[in-house]
């Protein structure tokens, strides 16, 4: 009977993750927490801002309590080209679901062109391409049919199985940014092709268009009667819709000689809400942050909450002050 209601169990949770497989690549796409150290994944008109070779890698583990649902891997690389005034920006990231049961490969080329509007405001027109594969492991999944109703042992279902486990499709996107030195805006949508992602080849199944604003705004501190800087601060806000899916992040992170901590709010249209704190390290060329997302509402506590790290180095002394609020140099805290 133990084994029974074991198997029972891990039924009703494959299955019930294979159903979420379709609500979720007919959904959204992963949502990092530390969108200010991939800021070319959230907007590829970021790609070559930093003016010198920017890499970066991050790791994402979402809701470990609940046996390895997500685990993201993302690494990046963009870097200026001042004969052309343009940036170069390439992507790859690894969304494993399920333990390995469903993945995700994405792989994108953005390229940027930076249009100096006056001199305060700067604008970065950009445009991606690249491609996606999705892949199921359907050997691993367990259907109620297809378990011995006394022994629970597998055998044989009557689920379909695919024409092909991988499909791959082409996928594009484009963004505009226009900033200065105290604000940044910004605009962004991927997916513009809606591409066909479905493994079966008798359905079609959209992935939806992801669309993304978002603004942030740099608050410097500085001690009454000096010009020395205490701090600043950066209040930032993004709102991201993906076919019936909109969530909303608010909140600020705030950086005194190269040591940075954040608090945000995300609340989404499936009545979730999740709490995220940041830590983070500013040095001259390397940055590195942890961030953790504790969810109040929706899986709640039982997920235990999701990890991210991040590391981006700037693979050329950038030599001056940067206007990008977490990419500030320690040295900045001088006189002005």
């Amino acid at each position: 009977m133990f084994r029974l209601r074991c198997a029972l169990k891990k039924t009703i949770l494959l299955v019930s993750l294979l159903a979420g497989l379709q609500v979720i690549s007919m959904a959204q796409d992963v949502y990092f927490s530390q969108f200010f150290m991939n800021p070319v994944f959230m907007n590829p008109a970021y790609a070559g801002t930093m003016k010198v070779p920017r890499a970066g890698v991050q790791y994402r583990n979402q809701w470990p309590g609940m046996d390895k649902a997500y685990t993201t891997y993302f690494a990046s690389f963009d870097t200026y080209l001042p004969k052309i005034k343009s940036g170069i920006g390439l992507l790859l990231f690894n969304d494993v679901q399920g333990d390995g049961i469903y993945t995700e490969t994405n792989f994108k080329v953005s390229y940027s062109k930076e249009i100096r509007l006056n001199r305060e405001w700067t604008m970065y027109g950009s445009l991606s391409a690249g491609a996606q594969l999705n892949s199921l492991n359907f050997n691993r999944l367990i259907f109620s049919d297809g378990l011995d109703p006394i022994y629970g042992q597998h055998i044989p279902t009557t689920e379909a199985v695919p024409d092909n486990n991988n499909r791959l499709f082409p996928d594009f996107g484009a963004g505009l940014l226009i900033f200065n030195d105290k604000y940044f805006i910004g605009i962004a949508g991927d997916h513009l092709s809606e591409p066909d992602q479905s493994i079966y080849s008798a359905y079609n199944q959209k992935l939806p268009r992801k669309y993304t604003m978002h603004m942030e705004v740099n608050l410097p501190w500085f001690k009454p009667g000096h010009l020395k800087k205490y701090a600043t601060f950066n209040p930032n806000f993004i709102l991201q819709s993906q076919g019936e899916e909109q969530n909303i992040t608010y909140g600020v992170y705030a950086n005194r000689k190269g040591i940075s901590l954040g608090a945000w709010n995300r609340l989404t249209t499936r009545n979730s809400s999740d709490v995220i704190v940041m830590a983070g390290f500013m040095g001259k060329q390397l940055k590195t942050a942890i961030t953790y997302d504790l969810n109040l509402k929706g899986v709640g506590l039982r997920s235990h909450g999701s990890v991210e790290i991040s590391i981006s180095y700037l693979l050329k002394d950038p030599g001056k002050k940067s206007i990008f609020p977490f990419y500030e140099i320690p040295g900045e805290w001088d006189i002005r």
